[in-house]
Formats: C-alpha cells, sequence, structure tokens
C-alpha cells in the first residue's frame, strides 16, 4: 500500500513537473517573440527623418525633452530678448518643427533648441507607424482624397478619372518625401485638346489647385497628335514651365512613367517607356514635400501601379 501511494502520489507530481517545465518553455518562447516584435516595431518607427517630421506637422508632439544642457535663445515679439541656461531633462512645449530647430515655449514668449538637444525624432517615431504613410506601391482604397474630378477605383492599384470637362481634377495622399526619391507609374489618356496626364511631387499643399509648392510633370498630347512631358515648377500655386521633351504619342495606351528627384542637388531625371527622355536641374530645389498628387485636364485618363518611394 505504501508503494502503492507513493506511485500513486510521485506519478501526478511528475505531471505537474512536466506540464510546469513545458509552461516555462512556452513562455520563454512568447516572451522572445515579443521581444522580437518590440525590437521589429521599434526599428521600423525609428526610420523617421527631421525632413519628414519638419513636413508633416501631424507629427509634431505636443512637447519635447532636452537631453543635454542648452543656451536657448529667446524670442519675444519675433525679435530677440536675451538667452537664458536649460538642463537636461527640461520638458518644452513645441510651437514650431524645422529641419534646423525646433521653436518652443517658455513662459510668455518663445525659444529655439537645436533637435539634436531633444527627444523629438523618439517622440515623432511612436506616432510614425499610425500617422506617417508608407511609401511605396499605392493602394486607392487607403487614405487617398480626391477633392476634384470624377475619380473611380478600379482595383487596389488602379484608379481612373471620368471627367473630360475638368481642367485641373486632383487625387492626393500625404505622404512624406525628402531627400532621394524615386516615382514610377503606368498611366493613359484619351487624347483632346491639350489633353494630358500629370503628377504632382514634392506638394507643399495637396488639396490646393496646383498643390502649393511642387514639380508637375505633364505628358501631354494635343489634337494634333503631338506628344511631350514636361516639367513644371509650381510656387504659391502658381506653375511655371520649366523643360519639355518631345516624345512619341500614346492616346489611349498605357505609358511607363519614372522619374527620379534629388532634393539635395535639385537634378530630376524623367524615364518614359524605358528610355531617358533627359534631365533638367533646379538651382533652388524643394527640399521637402508632405504630399503626393495625381491629375487629368480637359481628359479622361488612369493610373495605376503607382510607387513612391525614397532611394538610399
Amino acid at each position: 500500500m505504501v508503494v502503492t501511494a507513493a506511485v500513486e502520489i510521485r506519478l501526478p507530481m511528475s505531471g505537474r513537473r512536466v506540464e510546469s517545465g513545458r509552461a516555462r518553455m512556452h513562455a520563454r518562447a512568447a516572451f522572445t517573440f515579443l521581444l522580437g516584435v518590440l525590437f521589429f516595431t521599434a526599428t521600423l518607427r525609428a526610420a523617421v527623418t527631421l525632413e519628414q517630421v519638419a513636413a508633416d506637422e501631424r507629427m509634431w508632439p505636443k512637447e519635447v525633452k532636452l537631453t543635454q544642457a542648452v543656451t536657448l535663445q529667446l524670442y519675444d515679439n519675433g525679435k530677440e530678448s536675451g538667452s537664458v541656461q536649460a538642463n537636461a531633462g527640461m520638458t518644452l512645449q513645441v510651437r514650431r518643427v524645422e529641419v534646423a530647430r525646433v521653436t518652443v515655449a517658455l513662459g510668455t514668449a518663445l525659444a529655439v533648441v537645436p533637435p539634436g538637444a531633444t527627444d523629438l525624432l523618439a517622440r515623432a517615431a511612436l506616432a510614425a507607424p499610425t500617422t506617417v504613410p508608407a511609401h511605396g506601391l499605392q493602394n486607392f482604397r487607403a487614405d487617398w482624397k480626391m477633392p476634384k474630378g470624377q475619380w473611380s477605383v478600379v482595383s487596389d492599384g488602379e484608379i481612373e478619372q471620368r471627367d473630360a470637362r475638368d481642367t485641373v481634377a486632383n487625387a492626393f495622399k500625404a505622404i512624406p518625401q525628402s531627400g532621394r526619391m524615386e516615382y514610377r507609374l503606368k498611366l493613359r489618356y484619351l487624347a483632346g485638346k491639350s489633353a494630358c496626364a500629370m503628377i504632382y511631387i514634392m506638394c507643399s499643399a495637396g488639396g490646393k489647385l496646383e498643390r502649393g509648392n511642387c514639380y508637375l510633370i505633364a505628358d501631354a498630347q494635343n489634337e494634333k497628335g503631338q506628344a511631350e512631358v514636361s516639367i513644371n515648377r509650381v510656387i504659391n500655386d502658381g506653375p511655371r514651365r520649366m523643360k519639355a521633351f518631345p516624345t512619341d504619342a500614346a492616346n489611349g495606351q498605357w505609358i511607363d512613367l519614372r522619374i527620379l528627384y534629388d532634393a539635395g542637388t535639385g537634378l530630376m531625371e524623367i524615364s518614359r517607356n524605358g528610355r531617358v527622355l533627359g534631365t533638367w536641374s533646379d538651382p533652388e530645389p524643394l527640399k521637402t514635400g508632405k504630399d503626393f498628387s495625381l491629375g487629368t485636364c480637359l481628359t479622361k485618363g488612369g493610373f495605376k501601379e503607382v510607387l513612391v518611394r525614397p532611394l538610399p
């Protein structure tokens, strides 16, 4: 009986030990997986730049904390009014974010601080997955706004504008742009009087008629069958033609267009159907943009396989 009892007691204990061991193994595996997820998420969030934050007001944190002691230059009604020494750990309310400086409130005055002396990027990165639209191949069912024109989403990756009378149709999405960028897409339009499909890059205000400050690349064909791709510089919603490249007519056919832009040098390169048409350099290049936009002029047109991405 004693032996039997001992066996009856030890077997359940042994079972509990095995189950407990397995539980610890599962817990360790789950913990390791969670760490991996957190690390991956943190890595994604870390890919936020000062240019992106400065270009998109929605990414500005309400406050920042100083990571080192700095001297703050004070301003009162736009004029310098002295300076004050601030210690690391001090929390300041944010009023404006620029690439070179952060404007903060200090009592009734304003002060400026270098972004590198604050935890600005860390705070902005926390919101990045939900506030920063993804680069890459665009899905027209996600986050696109279409204030002008008769737009129809054909599929996740294709969109059409069906009003041939609208002079400046507009579909846009908030996409931070800075540094070296690549834009690639397929477009088509039905030729008519001054008919064209338009791509607006580095836009400061995608909802405006000509998207604020930006570059407009237009693939156009007139009623005589003459076609060209032009580069236009837009400042304060006013476009100015900078350079044009004659090209082959493609009425109703899909055109593969590729645009490379370097905000550091101002160099832009245009390729059409695999052939480089030419380049143009802006002596005063736009450094950042917060929106990307598509449009048509006096034509029905379509866009698909739209790619917007930064280059290393």
